[in-house]
């Protein structure tokens, strides 16, 4: 067991150091198909399979208190090095994300102090008001009947 977690701590220290962004993704594919060609086609679907069922397994308990988001996105990262397609779609995500916090974080700079606190509750009112739905969603799901 603990081959695996310092080999995933490897792969990790890898995947952040070594590539950069718009890269990362794809650049682990590549690692993982070229180290991993003695792997059967099994081996590689369950792989697959098992990102895909974290992934939606997140997205299935994202209203709950707890990781759901992050988990997902690790779902897709696992899925990710085995389906270029999907490592492809999250590069280009990555690139998108980083250039959206880039203007938040500007926006942010240049705003007074009276401008952060509102965006700062409306933030808050935001998450909030999705709890209390996700809240009494899970009341409506209860309590109506199965049949």
């Amino acid at each position: 067991m603990g081959v695996a977690i310092e080999n995933s701590i490897e792969e990790w220290r890898r995947f952040l150091n070594n590539s950069v962004p718009g890269r990362r993704f794809r650049d682990r594919y590549h690692r993982r198909q070229h180290s991993g060609h003695d792997r059967s086609t099994l081996m590689r679907a369950c792989y697959t399979s098992f990102g895909i069922g974290i992934a939606i397994g997140s997205l299935l308990l994202a209203p709950l208190p707890g990781p759901g988001w992050g988990t997902f996105f690790v779902g897709l990262g696992i899925v990710a090095s085995e389906v270029l397609y999907v490592a492809r779609l999250l590069d280009r995500s990555e690139l998108e994300l980083r250039k959206s916090l880039r203007r938040a974080k500007r926006v942010w700079g240049k705003s007074a102090l009276a401008g952060r606190m509102l965006i700062a509750l409306t933030i808050s009112f935001g998450v909030v008001v999705s709890a209390y739905a996700a809240y009494l969603m899970s009341l409506c799901l209860l309590t109506t009947p199965l049949g």
